[in-house]
Order: structure tokens, then C-alpha cells, then sequence
């Protein structure tokens, strides 16, 4: 009765632990009106405009498509926005809406970060799920020991902490992967309901509806558990009967995740975008630019080794060195152990995870990495319960359990603190207090990276063409704020491989193997490991940098901010930047 009792609320207490983790810094930089801090994330007002076009401006079948992100979580967003829309409208602060600023709310700000908090909500509740079907998952599959171990190091990973806090898709497209995941552990349990069929089909549906970049990952789960089922024992008409009630469920979740009764061609044109056959006048006008990808079959073995190497970089930095350690040691272990069903159901379809997803993306972050990331603190997971469980050595090794889990929790536990203790905060404080009403802050960067600007303060947004030294010298604002975790942003801009490059501006990108020459006014800036260029610095915006760096320009560094991390390791991107403000110096000409 009590290892009944255990087992019906461990995975409650696990949820609740992943909740607490999650919600610590929730209201990170907010209010920021229809901005957002976290780079690539669903802006508040982004489902809104989507859904408008979608069933209200667009006709029918129009063939529109949002080039970012395929339409399943707008819709989860959608639903999510009902309440807290209905309340202000019942409230008196919705009017008739409108396409232009303040769109009909009275209080325009507020109502963006109530809905901001909603769609983080969103990610806060998938976050802890991801970590109930990892436990769910590894119970079935080794034991409840390791079940709790993985669970535990999968809501302290780094990359889920974050993304957790964020309307980023990565934690979606993650949680209805890992459904399908735990459908299909479960259909390897004897229990082959229909229900875990059709949850097997429609999780796989909505995983790549939210972000196509997990679809490898089915490829390889499918044809594994095909496999084990028939090795069970079970006859090709069961499995066969369980295909059909998941290919059922997988068509219909695809088909309404993607609108494709209103807008099928819609639906076709982002296939054809995604693979780079979508005609260029269809493109030019549905997106400012490809994504960088690269689906060539042969690219040489040093061109494949060296993506390789850089997707298990950003999968160590996503787990840290330790984690990564008993990851390698749970892999070993298992093939010890001899646990088939769990190194299928993982390694395979992260083998076409990679294959089919990461081996593509010529621009590779943490965040690309997540499935991995969790599917590692699964065999970290099984070493974890090992360790606790040996029975020799057996107080050291439970120290050194202890001491692994501690290094986990702080690795972590740190993402919240630097949520929390955001170097923008104080950056934001220093101008409040520094600056005096009126005066001018110039920035040259995304809201995304920058701290916000206090509103008695006139804010100079600079066009990217306007960032260079003359322009400048002409505007002389009185405060210039920099943030160091987007100076590609201050003086690149990507190349377009199916636009026609405006005057003065660089061509398109390079063919594999191939680099451009300087030709004066642009400098190749990131290279592919194919050999593409994907972008390009313009030298005046380079050299606008750099005087304002060397004090050439009549500014000196006034101050900078960062929160600094308990455990130092490569950031993701929007996570903490460092905030550096320069002020004019008094004798600068006016």
C-alpha cells in the first residue's frame, strides 16, 4: 500500500518541484509592452495578429503562411489568451480592436504583459510535463530510481530552466515529443489501447505543427518501436491495427494544427519554403529570408565531422561537464545492462534528430540541441540511480551522487538567479537615476538585448543604414547603450539567397565551398561549415563600433552590468547580457 501511495505522488511532487523551478523569475523583463527579452520568442501580440490574418483578413486559401514557426502552439496560445482577453474586455479595457497601436485596449501595456505571463504560463506547465513523461518514461523502462533521477536532472537542464520561462516553441515542440515518447513506452507495456496509438500519433502531429525541426526524431521513434513490438512477440495484425488508429490521429491533428481546411495552400507553400523550392516572387512575399539550412547529401567528411562537433559543443554547454559525464557513463551502463528497449526508443530517433534536423542548420545554438539535452539526462538519470544504489562502496558512492546532483542543481538553479538579477535591471536603474528628463539614449540593437528605457528619456532606435560615424557626429545623443550579447546586430546584415540584394548592399549566399572577397563597403562575417556566407558586417557600422569603444567619438564608458553566474558557461544568447552604457563627455562638440 505505501509503494502504491509512493507512486501516485512522486510524479505530482516532481511536477510541483519543475512548477516552482519554472516560475522563479517569471515576470523576467516585463512590462515591455510588445517586446519581449528572449531572442526568437512569440511576441504577446504575435497569436493575435496570426489568428486575425488566419480567419479574418486573409481569404480563403490565400496561401499565406507565417514563415517563422508553423501555426500548432498560435493556436495553444490562442486558447490560453481567451481568459485573460475576456476579463479585460468584461472590465471595460478592450474597445473595438484595431491593426494599429494602441489596438483598441485602454491600457495597452498592461494587457501585453498580462498576455506575455499567460503565454509563459503555457511554457511553465509543458516545462513541468516534460519532466513527469521523462519519469514516466524511465519508470517503465528501467525503474522508478532511475525514473526520479532523470526527472530531477531534466528540470534542472539548462536549456529547459530557460526556455521554460520564455514563449520560445523549444519547450512546446518538447513536450509533445516526450507524449509521444511515453505512447510509446507505454504501447511496449503490454498496453495497447487505442488511446496510446492515438496519443502516439496526434503528440508526433502536434510536435512538428509547434516547430518542424523534431520531425528526424519520429523518424527514428517509429521504425524502433516497430521493432520492438514485433520482437514482443505481438503479430503484424495488432501492429498493424495500432499504425491506423496513430496515422489517423497523425493526419487530423496535422490538418487542423495547420489550418489546412481554410488555407491548404498555405500549408503547402511553408513545406515548399522550408525546403527551399518555394518560388522567389511566393517567398519575397511571405519572408524577409531562408532559413539557414543546407540539405545537400555529400558534403565531405571534414564538412560533416566538423557540424558534428559543433552540435556536441552546445550539447555539452546545454548539460555542463559533469551531467554530460554521467550521461556517457548511463550509456555505457545501459548496454551493460542490456536495457534495448530504452537505447532504441533514445538513441535512434536521436540519431535522425541529428540526421534529418541538427545536420542542416548551418547556425547551430543550445537551444537546437534541447531533445538531445533531455534525452542525455535520461542515461544521466540511470547513472545517478546507479551510483545511489551500488552496493559496494556504498557510502562514497552516495556522496558522490549527492555531490553530482548538487553540481546539477546549481548548474540549474543559476539560470533562475540570472533571470532574477538580469544586468539590465540595474542598467535600467543607472539611467533613472543618471540621466535628466529629456535627454537623448541611443541604441542600435533589438529591444530584445537592451535594457528598457525610462520613458522621460527620448529613445533613438538608429536604422541600420544611419549606424556610422558622420550620421552620428551630426545626431551626438547624450547616452549610447550597448549590449554585448548582440553586436551582430549593431553591424551585420544577412545576405539574402532569393532576394535581389538592394544598391550598395552584398549578393546573395556563396555556393558551398566558396568565400567572397572584401569589396569595400562589406566584410564577410559568418561562415557556414559548408563554406556559405551568411552574412556580412558593412564597414561603417564597424568602424562607428570601434570609435565608440576607443573614445574617439567624445564617449566614455560610463558604466556596465551583468549578473554574475554562479557557474561561468557560454550563454544562451539572451540570457543576461552585459549592458554597457557610454555617456558624451561634456567637452564633445554639440
Amino acid at each position: 500500500m505505501e509503494h502504491n501511495r509512493l507512486d501516485r505522488w512522486l510524479p505530482w511532487t516532481l511536477f510541483a518541484l519543475a512548477l516552482a523551478i519554472n516560475l522563479c523569475g517569471i515576470g523576467w523583463g516585463l512590462p515591455t509592452g510588445n517586446q519581449t527579452w528572449a531572442a526568437d520568442a512569440i511576441k504577446p501580440g504575435a497569436p493575435l495578429s496570426i489568428l486575425h490574418r488566419l480567419f479574418l483578413s486573409e481569404p480563403f486559401n490565400s496561401g499565406w503562411f507565417w514563415f517563422k514557426y508553423p501555426p500548432g502552439h498560435v493556436f495553444v496560445l490562442g486558447a490560453a489568451y481567451a481568459l485573460p482577453l475576456a476579463l479585460t474586455w468584461l472590465s471595460g479595457g478592450l474597445g473595438t480592436p484595431t491593426s494599429n497601436y494602441p489596438w483598441g485596449m485602454q491600457d495597452p501595456e498592461g494587457v501585453m504583459s498580462l498576455l506575455a505571463l499567460s503565454g509563459r504560463g503555457v511554457s511553465v506547465l509543458m516545462g513541468a510535463g516534460c519532466t513527469v513523461f521523462v519519469y514516466a518514461s524511465v519508470r517503465r523502462l528501467v525503474d522508478r530510481d532511475s525514473g526520479v533521477a532523470a526527472a530531477l536532472l531534466t528540470s534542472l537542464c539548462y536549456p529547459v530552466v530557460f526556455y521554460s520561462h520564455t514563449t520560445n516553441v523549444e519547450i512546446p515542440y518538447l513536450f509533445w515529443l516526450l507524449a509521444a515518447l511515453l505512447a510509446a513506452v507505454r504501447l511496449l507495456d503490454e498496453d495497447a489501447r487505442p488511446r496510446w496509438w492515438l496519443l502516439l500519433g496526434a503528440a508526433t502531429a502536434m510536435s512538428v505543427s509547434t516547430k518542424e525541426l523534431g520531425a528526424g526524431f519520429f523518424v527514428g521513434l517509429v521504425p524502433a518501436l516497430a521493432l520492438l513490438i514485433k520482437t514482443g512477440g505481438r503479430g503484424w495484425p495488432a501492429l498493424f491495427a495500432g499504425a491506423a488508429w496513430a496515422g489517423s490521429a497523425f493526419v487530423a491533428t496535422m490538418v487542423l494544427a495547420n489550418n489546412v481546411p481554410l488555407n491548404p495552400s498555405g500549408f503547402v507553400n511553408r513545406l515548399r519554403f522550408l525546403t527551399h523550392s518555394l518560388p522567389a516572387d511566393v517567398a519575397q512575399e511571405y519572408s524577409p529570408y531562408y532559413f539557414p539550412v543546407d540539405f545537400s547529401a555529400d558534403r565531405g567528411l571534414a564538412v560533416e565531422w566538423k557540424q558534428a562537433g559543433i552540435a556536441a559543443r552546445a550539447l555539452l554547454d546545454s548539460l555542463g561537464p559533469l551531467t554530460a559525464l554521467l550521461a556517457a557513463a548511463g550509456i555505457v551502463l545501459s548496454l551493460l545492462r542490456r536495457h534495448l528497449a530504452l537505447l532504441l526508443l533514445t538513441l535512434l530517433p536521436a540519431a535522425g534528430f541529428y540526421l534529418l534536423g541538427l545536420r542542416s542548420m548551418l547556425s547551430l545554438s543550445i537551444r537546437y540541441v534541447l531533445p538531445l539535452s533531455v534525452l542525455a539526462c535520461v542515461f544521466a538519470g540511470v547513472a545517478l540511480a546507479a551510483l545511489v544504489s551500488a552496493r559496494r562502496a556504498v557510502l562514497s558512492s552516495r556522496i558522490m551522487a549527492a555531490l553530482l546532483l548538487t553540481a546539477a542543481l546549481l548548474y540549474g538553479l543559476d539560470v533562475d538567479h540570472m533571470l532574477v538579477s538580469d544586468g539590465r535591471y540595474p542598467a535600467e536603474r543607472w539611467l533613472q537615476d543618471n540621466a535628466e528628463p529629456g535627454q537623448h539614449v541611443e541604441t542600435w540593437q533589438r529591444a530584445t538585448y537592451l535594457p528598457r528605457i525610462p520613458p522621460e528619456l527620448v529613445h533613438d532606435e538608429i536604422e541600420f543604414s544611419e549606424r556610422n560615424r558622420s550620421a552620428f557626429e551630426q545626431r551626438q545623443p547624450d547616452f549610447v547603450v550597448v549590449s554585448q550579447a548582440s553586436l551582430g546586430g549593431i553591424t551585420v546584415r544577412y545576405s539574402n539567397d532569393w532576394q535581389q540584394a538592394e544598391v550598395g548592399e552584398p549578393a546573395g549566399a556563396e555556393p558551398a565551398g566558396t568565400q567572397r572577397a572584401d569589396n569595400g563597403d562589406w566584410l564577410p562575417h559568418q561562415v557556414s561549415v559548408t563554406g556559405n556566407i551568411m552574412n556580412y558586417r558593412r564597414r561603417e557600422n564597424v568602424e562607428l563600433l570601434n570609435a565608440l569603444r576607443d573614445g574617439s567619438l567624445g564617449y566614455r564608458e560610463a558604466s556596465r552590468f551583468r549578473a554574475t553566474p554562479w557557474i561561468e558557461r557560454p550563454l544562451i544568447r539572451s540570457l543576461n547580457p552585459e549592458i554597457v552604457i557610454y555617456r558624451r563627455e561634456k567637452n564633445a562638440a554639440n
